[in-house]
């Protein structure tokens, strides 16, 4: 196989100048401050596998006629620390395209991801990129993405139909509101707590009911979550009568499809107190609701432990027809020993933590 003229990424600011003005080109545009947290600043002391495809055999030129590039977790495998990887960017500049080069470039990064110990790659391709991944680097297909959604602003999907505009504009505005629930006697509700140490005992405990899943420990959720440029995460945490954290929702609201949209980050709550859970999430509902939220996301398995509360909180499996975007989810196996267990779909935990876009 014949390998495109690459280099790897660095931290130099050259590169990511380069790398940034690939993203310009595409159309896909990203801030350098983006890019310096999401390639360079990551929890994990190491750089990102990006490798640059070169326009010229001594990449003199300034331009770059492609890129592909992974970004190294810690992921729980049955209680055992491993590393896998996330597939983020896949860009090919317009001239390059149809000559190969994603597949060149993505099997280099491969290659090195073997020899560093990676045991696995996966992602989440869209509707462009996902017949490559699946059918020439031989990804599984642990399809459909567990989109769920809980409807706020009926009006914003009437308005998706295709009805006549004159009748969507004498459509009046329909909220399903979330109200406020009732706080039990001796639980204890804060919001924005940092993740420290608290946190991270409540994470271990969820964390054993898991088979595999990418660890959410404080040092990955304070470069996640708090270190984000132009982000605004929220928290709302339940506490009990000892002062021990029982659960956190994470969430936030964005303009983004067309409307006002809440994401829940993610839920988790002790294995004895999933209430505890559900009260958190319903108490985030209420916030995106007075945020003027359209509808409300969660990225969610009916075989996950949270899933209850979100059934309980109305949220339901949103059709595949409806979706603001198409994404699939897979993975590219590294480790064979790993194979039996990251190649079956039920055994993974994600939600919008496992997303690179909110």
């Amino acid at each position: 196989m014949s390998l495109h003229p690459h280099k790897w990424l660095s931290a130099s600011e050259s590169d990511l100048r380069q790398f940034k003005q690939c993203f310009d080109e595409s159309g896909s545009g990203k801030s350098l401050d983006h890019l310096c947290w999401q390639y360079i600043d990551g929890p994990i002391n190491a750089l990102p596998l990006a490798a640059l495809g070169l326009s010229d055999e001594r990449g003199i030129n300034g331009k770059l006629a492609g890129i592909y590039a992974v970004f190294r977790s810690n992921f729980l495998c049955e209680g055992i620390n491993v590393t896998g990887c996330q597939s983020l960017d896949t860009l090919t500049s317009q001239e390059f395209r149809g000559k190969g080069l994603f597949n060149s470039l993505a099997n280099i990064v491969y290659d090195r991801c073997r020899n560093e110990g990676v045991g696995f790659v996966y992602g989440f391709p869209n509707g462009n990129s996902a017949h490559g991944f699946f059918k020439k680097l031989d990804w599984v297909n642990l399809d459909p993405v567990p989109f769920l959604i809980r409807p706020i602003n009926l009006s914003y999907f009437i308005k998706k139909l295709p009805i006549p505009g004159s009748i969507k504009s004498i459509i009046p505005s329909i909220r399903i509101e979330a109200k406020k629930p009732i706080v039990p006697s001796g639980v204890n509700i804060k919001y924005n707590i940092d993740y420290d140490f608290d946190y991270e005992k409540l994470w271990g405990e969820f964390s054993r009911g898991l088979v595999l899943a990418l660890d959410r420990s404080p040092d990955y959720m304070n470069w996640r979550l708090g270190r984000r440029p132009g982000s605004n995460y929220r928290n709302i945490c339940s506490y009990d009568s000892d002062g021990t954290l029982t659960a956190i929702c994470i969430y936030t609201v964005i303009e983004k499809h067309g409307g006002r949209i809440g994401y829940i980050m993610d839920l988790i709550n002790l294995p004895n107190s999933k209430n505890h859970g559900a009260l958190c999430l319903k108490l985030a509902l209420n916030k995106i609701c007075s945020e003027g939220a359209d509808a409300v996301l969660a990225w969610n398995f009916e075989n996950s432990p949270n899933n209850e509360s979100y059934r309980k909180a109305r949220f339901f499996r949103m059709p595949e027809k409806i979706r603001p975007i198409e994404l699939h989810f897979g993975v590219g196996i590294f480790d064979p020993s790993l194979k039996e267990i990251v190649s079956n779909r039920e055994n993974w935990y994600i939600s919008y933590l496992d997303s690179d876009t909110v």
